[in-house]
């Protein structure tokens, strides 16, 4: 009984080494990428995905040698078994590409609106917080993103945009939008027919979307 237990010890200390790591990584991802806007894009957002697979698919192969031996562990140290297969499981079901993922956004401002356009990869989006922070997502492959951040500020249904100019990646951006009825955000002034032709170009809140 006492070898059982002393395994699933190590068999515990094991999980967390290679768990927490990567549940920090994972929660702490976007503001990674903030903090290191300048290279992300070239080197270190590749290396974070990189570890991320390479981390995913350990847990995976540690989560199925757990189920392989449980029943054995179980008899040799109890419930205190299962702990090993709970903290690999909980990893997994918040990676990064789980749609149960926890990250620290949950300690930022509410967001306000959220909007959205289809890309290649998904979706790029658009987020703008109460403390009239902002930021946007484009999605890339394997889970590389590029971001930009600034500041919003609003009035009626005209949305008026700062980026951060040192860490801009798109270029031709308009700084202030007009809220459509049918939630479309179009840039101030835009012809009807040009709006008409390049409309899928633009951020789109939902309709059911509602300011908090």
């Amino acid at each position: 009984m006492t070898a059982g237990i002393e395994h699933t010890r190590k068999e515990i200390r094991r999980a967390l080494l290679t768990c927490v790591p990567y549940f920090l990584i994972v929660f702490f991802l976007d503001d990674i990428d903030k903090v290191l806007y300048t290279i992300h894009s070239r080197f270190s957002n590749p290396l974070i995905v990189l570890y991320l697979l390479i981390a995913s698919v350990i847990i995976l192969s540690l989560i199925l040698h757990e189920c392989i031996d449980m029943r054995a562990n179980y008899k040799a140290s109890g419930y205190m078994a299962i702990i090993p297969f709970v903290i690999y499981l909980t990893a997994i079901l918040n990676s990064f590409w789980s749609p149960l993922r926890i990250s620290s956004d949950i300690f930022k401002s509410p967001i306000v609106y959220k909007a959205y356009r289809r890309s290649h990869y998904g979706h790029d989006q658009i987020r703008l917080r109460q403390n009239g922070n902002m930021d946007i997502r484009y999605p890339g492959i394997l889970g590389i993103s590029d971001w930009e951040y600034g500041h919003w500020s609003g009035r009626g249904d005209t949305f008026y945009l700062d980026y951060d100019r040192v860490s801009d990646t798109v270029y031709a951006k308009p700084d202030t939008l007009i809220l459509a009825s049918d939630g479309l955000l179009a840039p101030l002034g835009i012809p009807g027919d040009t709006l008409t032709l390049y409309k899928d170009q633009f951020f789109r809140i939902p309709v059911t979307k509602s300011k908090k």
